[in-house]
């Protein structure tokens, strides 16, 4: 007979003094957070409303650790009060890790295979679930009935959103996962870095950031891209803090992650697949032409919403967004792949004009770090102006070491006007331009 040796560690067992002992803690968690959901709903309630102090629920907890006798093997007891309070409140064993100050991912890929990221650094954690069937329970009570989400064999794969603790979760079970039901949660910030404090940590430069912030409160339209944690929305979030106070800003977004401090700062969630009105990225931008709007910023351009979005900064409009993509030179070829998925009859070569027109800079991160800013020259023979690129020296699953090193100067004329008319053009600014060329055009206002 084939032993499941997993399953075997977390049966309980009997010792000399009829203590229940168990391998897995979470065998216990989820009988005693059962218990309490069954018998005592009434105080959990009151917690929740505030109405009694979580001390009802801890003595509670005691007394049914007590009466049966639980034990879980090198777990002191106010510690395993902690994780039941944890369970039934917040979202158990990983609770704790939420916690961290620095917490940004955790990686639950199977119930003794739990990963967990705090800042730059990932590493395997020792916390287990026991067995499929306990990690596919945590999914179906702590997650799913606390968010009132929907996740079956027919909706195998599921984002939920917890806003009032700022996360995002996605769960797979079967059919979908085959080895065991998996879980990534994702946490944004309450208190979001500011550029000082990426440049401390490395992300970019002093120099880049000043570029960044004037380039952006120049009206340049700025793309933020890389792969799924990169940094992307957290140095586009910074940017947008930067821009004048008078800035008017309407964030548009599918799932909520800037959360601004911008006084002027709108923030709308796109809805499509809910009953009643459609607000696509269209409709929020239709609306926001009458909100006197002066940038317009989406989280994640999805698809043909590219086509509305592009189109918008073709016709003039500052925009920021951010997107997945390998390099700042593939970016605007995956938008011209997703403006195509609107339906357009438009060839390849009109889309890419359009973007090439519609984008001023272009930031690549890769690992928490500006490995590419390049500049877009519509009227280059190249259209990709490097103004930065980061030389990779030592590179690890989660970060990577270099220098980052300045190659070129900006370029396009549409930049170097935004940047003139706003009275921010730096020395250097020109050491690439032709003046002669920009006086005759704009004479007056270049002499100012």
């Amino acid at each position: 007979m084939i032993v499941n040796r997993i399953e075997e560690r977390s049966v309980q067992k009997q010792n000399k003094n009829n203590e229940q002992v168990f391998i897995s803690i979470y065998d216990v968690i989820s009988r005693i957070a059962d218990e309490v959901v069954k018998n005592h709903k009434d105080i959990i309630a009151d917690i929740t409303l505030s109405k009694s102090p979580k001390s009802v629920l801890e003595k509670l907890v005691l007394k049914i650790i007590a009466n049966r006798n639980y034990k879980v093997a090198e777990v002191n007891r106010p510690d395993l009060v902690k994780e039941v309070i944890d369970h039934i409140l917040g979202y158990g064993i990983i609770q704790k890790y939420i916690d961290l100050p620095d917490f940004n991912n955790a990686y639950i890929n199977g119930p003794d295979n739990v990963w967990v990221k705090c800042g730059n650094k990932m590493e395997r954690v020792d916390v287990s679930f026991g067995s499929n069937e306990n990690l596919l329970s945590y999914i179906q009570t702590t997650i799913q009935a606390n968010l009132k989400g929907e996740i079956n064999e027919n909706k195998a794969l599921v984002k939920f959103e917890d806003k009032e603790n700022k996360l995002r979760i996605i769960c797979g079970i079967s059919p979908v996962t085959t080895l065991s039901p998996t879980i990534v949660f994702r946490k944004h910030r309450d208190d979001a870095y500011s550029l000082k404090e990426l440049v401390d940590i490395g992300m970019l430069t002093e120099e880049q950031a000043e570029d960044l912030v004037r380039y952006a409160q120049a009206g340049a339209n700025i793309m933020f891209v890389g792969k799924g944690g990169a940094g992307k929305t957290t140095l586009m979030r910074a940017v947008l803090e930067e821009l004048n106070k008078e800035t008017r800003i309407l964030v548009m977004e599918e799932h909520p992650e800037l959360f601004l401090k911008h006084p002027n700062a709108i923030h709308t969630l796109v809805k499509r697949n809910e009953h009643g009105q459609i607000y696509g990225i269209r409709e929020i931008s239709d609306m926001g032409l009458l909100m006197s709007i002066d940038a317009y910023v989406y989280g994640e351009i999805r698809e043909g919403e590219a086509m509305t979005f592009f189109n918008g900064a073709f016709a003039g409009n500052q925009t920021f967004n951010t997107a997945h993509a390998g390099s700042a030179k593939k970016a605007l070829r995956k938008m011209m792949i997703n403006m195509k998925m609107s339906g357009t009859n438009l060839s390849d070569e009109v889309l890419l004009d359009i973007l090439y027109e519609s984008v001023n800079i272009i930031v690549y991160l890769d690992s928490f770090t500006v490995a590419e800013m390049a500049e877009i020259n519509s009227e280059g023979k190249d259209k990709y102006n490097y103004l930065w690129k980061f030389n990779i020296k030592h590179r690890e699953a989660t970060f990577i070491q270099g220098e980052h090193i300045k190659t070129g100067f900006v370029e396009s004329e549409d930049l170097i006007i935004k940047l003139m008319q706003s009275n921010l053009l730096k020395e250097g600014d020109l050491d690439a331009y032709n003046i002669d060329n920009i006086t005759s055009l704009y004479g007056a206002a270049f002499n100012n």
